[in-house]
């Protein structure tokens, strides 16, 4: 029987490679969980505002060795929430480099507290960019006050870092901007402007009272009411992500796919444009979609666009933090 082909250049080669970059980042992945320390927090809303019924919740992890560690809060993007695809693992890789990692849930991302699913869809359709940004006001408040000290965070020597994928992105952006306690901000597939649609569509939007989004291949038909019409339209100087990159102050890192198909790869140039190179990092994934070939379901490690995101976002991060 004859040996096996082999070259250097082979696809059994390529594919062999592939197998044990996998399975060593599983390998990773299971040692950190062993380290890991997870803990679940709920934030709730001023009892003052209007939002008093509204919580914010989220997932915090880190390994417990006694050392200060910087602060990243994780933020999802539209129609997706902390324990999607990526999400945990996102909180588990920055964990395991030595960060306290919050992947929060927004408050109004249709996920009812305890549950792991969007099933509020009332809730979702009233979901504002300006919800999403008061919500990482809380979150970082919290932090200030001390209020999530017991989770291991060090509120007074701790640096903050706010990592969002999609909108995620573009509501950080924006919060880091209100704020003068923010060291970096990371964007993930960000885009470069809320108002999304064409001038009939608001007209119908608002005549009807909501808008249906079709086809969706996870849940179908969506409808979303007034309010991010509303919000769209009153708060537009507050949501102007590219004015907003023009006056930002600290080191952002823009991560984009060439091949993204629901935010065109344009808008990641512009904001990069915007923000300047003396504060702005840009990285292209060659061929890499919206959610860079990541379903639900994701495997740590099945992506490789996402390793290689991960891995130019935490040498980023060390660098500009000095860590």
């Amino acid at each position: 029987m004859g040996a096996f082909p082999y070259s250097e250049n082979s696809s059994y080669t390529i594919l062999t490679q592939t197998l044990i970059d996998f399975i060593a980042i599983n390998l990773y992945v299971m040692h950190i969980m062993e380290l890991l320390t997870t803990q679940e927090f709920i934030l709730a809303h001023p009892s003052t505002s209007d939002r008093a019924d509204e919580v914010v919740s989220g997932d915090i992890r880190y390994i417990d060795d006694g050392r200060p560690k910087p602060v990243m809060i994780v933020a999802h993007g539209y129609k997706t929430h902390k324990n999607w695809g990526i999400f945990p693992h996102i909180g588990e890789y920055f964990a395991g480099q030595g960060f306290v990692t919050i992947v929060i849930n927004f408050a109004r991302n249709g996920v009812k507290t305890g549950e792991k699913e969007i099933t509020d869809w009332e809730s979702f359709s009233r979901l504002t960019a300006t919800s999403e940004i008061e919500d990482l006001h809380l979150v970082l408040d919290a932090i200030e006050d001390g209020a999530l000290e017991y989770y291991g965070i060090d509120t007074e020597n701790t640096r903050r870092i706010l990592l969002g994928h999609s909108g995620g992105g573009s509501v950080s952006i924006i919060a880091a901007h209100e704020r003068d306690d923010i060291d970096a901000v990371v964007m993930w597939s960000a885009a470069a402007t809320f108002d999304r649609f064409t001038t009939d569509d608001k007209k119908h939007w608002r005549e009807k009272g909501e808008l249906e989004l079709h086809g969706d291949p996870e849940y179908g038909t969506i409808r979303i009411g007034i309010e991010p019409l509303d919000d769209i339209e009153n708060n537009a100087d507050r949501l102007n992500i590219i004015e907003v990159m023009r006056q930002v102050q600290c080191p952002v890192f823009i991560a984009h796919g060439t091949n993204d198909e629901t935010v065109p790869f344009k808008e990641a140039e512009a904001l990069y444009e915007a923000a300047g190179s003396d504060k702005a990092t840009f990285f292209d994934l060659k061929d890499a979609g919206h959610l860079y070939g990541v379903t639900h379901q994701y495997r740590p490690g099945s992506s490789e666009a996402v390793n290689r995101l991960l891995d130019e976002t935490n040498r980023w991060l060390k660098t500009v933090l000095n860590n």
